[in-house]
């Protein structure tokens, strides 16, 4: 019998052989001999790295299969996850629409207000090539520019007629209320911006801050500019309903009432001229029915 080691190439023994010679023809055992044992010696490494390397693939097998299987149970969780997250998405989106409708109930004959607000808000983003993380958070965020109205002294809300001081300045307070209302939630910052400050003016004649230029918010300019457009295409108790070309005409050039120059950030004023008739579009589309 001759007996050996097997070894990997690091010297590491994985293993042992035996051979056996068998008797010979008169029965009698046939040893090996020296010569024999040199020359099958050297192929101990050759055959323990062979039966390393079958090792290893065996357990490389295991692991795959292991792998794989863990693999079909993510992409299922995967699955369960995404349906979990469009439904989360859509309960949120429904809540945001509910809290800013429920703000405008109010106003009687505001209809679709929001929403269009949202979508003009939503377009004038895309036409100025901001990222689209920015155009679909605005998308959401435009139609809660009003929410703080939930807060104001409702004889305030409803009284017909020219304000008081003091009522005016209640009136004024729906930003700040607007802003304390939504800035508690990560998801809302752009909506709490634009709460607070879509009444600021380029001019810093505006309110509550009085800031100016780049100062405010671009959320809340565009807003702005999207909720001055629809307000006056709508009728109010204080005013008719305007066509477009009148909205427009007031927007680029201004009247008695509102200073073009003064009001609106001139990048999105001339995005507005390069695209007013879109506005008219989504008026259209979405009017009150």
């Amino acid at each position: 019998m001759l007996a050996f080691a097997l070894t990997n190439y690091d010297g590491k023994v994985v293993g042992v052989v035996q051979l056996i010679n068998g008797p010979d023809a008169a029965g009698h055992t046939r040893p090996f001999d020296r010569a024999q044992a040199e020359l099958i010696l050297p192929f101990n490494r050759v055959v323990g790295a062979a039966v390393e390397r079958a090792d290893l693939l065996e357990r490389i097998g295991r692991q795959n299969e292991r792998l794989r299987q863990r693999n079909r149970k993510l992409r299922a969780q995967s699955i369960e996850i995404a349906a979990l997250k469009d439904a989360t998405e859509e309960a949120f989106q429904l809540s945001i629409e509910l809290l800013a409708r429920a703000a405008e109930i109010h106003d009687e004959g505001t209809g679709n207000h929001i929403v269009r607000v949202s979508e003009y808000s939503w377009f004038i983003a895309r036409t100025l090539a901001l990222p689209e993380p920015f155009c679909a958070e605005i998308r959401y965020s435009a139609q809660l520019h009003d929410v703080g109205k939930m807060a104001v002294d409702q004889a305030v809300l409803k009284k017909r007629g020219r304000l008081g001081e003091s009522e005016r300045l209640e009136m004024n307070n729906h930003t700040l209320y607007g802003e304390r209302i939504l800035e508690q939630s990560d998801r809302l910052k752009m909506a709490a911006e634009i709460a607070l400050a879509h009444h600021e003016k380029w001019d810093g004649t505006g309110y509550p801050h009085g800031l100016a230029g780049e100062d405010i918010p671009l959320s809340a300019r565009i807003t702005q500019l999207a909720d001055i457009y629809d307000a006056l295409r709508s009728e109010r108790p204080y005013k008719p309903a305007f066509d477009h070309a009148t909205t427009r005409r007031i927007i680029l050039e201004g009247d008695d009432r509102l200073d073009a120059k003064g009001h609106f950030d001139p990048r999105i004023i001339e995005a507005f001229a390069d695209t007013h008739a879109d506005f008219d579009r989504i008026w259209v589309e979405m009017h009150d029915s």
